[in-house]
C-alpha cells in the first residue's frame, strides 16, 4: 500500500489515500443529500411520487430532513479530511445512518438509493481500515 509522508510540527504522519477518498465520498453523499432535500422542499414532480411511498410523511418535512443530514455530512467530510478523531467516529455513524435511510427509498429511486448505499459502505470501510491516521 502506498503512503504519503507529511511533515509538520516535528513529526511525520503517514497517510493512505483511502481516508481522503472517504472524505471525498462523504462530501459527495452529503452534497447529494443536500440537493435531494432541496428538490423535495421545492416539491417538483419527481419527488411527489415519494409521498405515496413514505406512508403519508409530508414530502417537505422529508426534504428538510435530508437537507439537514446533507449539511451534517458535509461537516463530517471536512472532519474526516482533517483527520479529526471525532470525524472518524461521526463518519462511521453517519455513513451507517445514511445507508440505513437510503433503504426507505429504494423502490422509488433505486439508482439514487444504491449509489448512496455504495458510497456509505465505502466510507465505512475506508475509515475502519485506516484508524491509525486519526491520532
Amino acid at each position: 500500500m502506498e503512503t504519503t509522508e507529511f511533515r509538520g510540527a516535528g513529526t511525520a504522519q503517514f497517510r493512505t489515500g483511502w481516508v481522503t477518498f472517504a472524505a471525498v465520498l462523504a462530501g459527495v453523499a452529503g452534497l447529494w443529500h443536500v440537493l435531494s432535500g432541496i428538490a423535495a422542499i421545492a416539491e417538483d414532480d419527481q419527488t411527489e411520487a415519494l409521498a405515496e411511498v413514505l406512508y403519508g410523511v409530508d414530502i417537505t418535512a422529508w426534504g428538510w430532513f435530508w437537507l439537514i443530514i446533507g449539511v451534517v455530512q458535509l461537516v463530517i467530510a471536512w472532519l474526516i479530511y482533517t483527520r479529526s478523531s471525532v470525524g472518524l467516529m461521526l463518519g462511521v455513524v453517519w455513513a451507517g445512518i445514511s445507508a440505513s435511510l437510503a433503504v426507505f427509498t429504494i423502490f422509488v429511486a433505486p439508482l439514487w438509493s444504491l449509489a448512496v448505499l455504495g458510497l456509505s459502505v465505502t466510507v465505512i470501510w475506508a475509515l475502519m481500515a485506516n484508524p491509525d491516521e486519526f491520532a
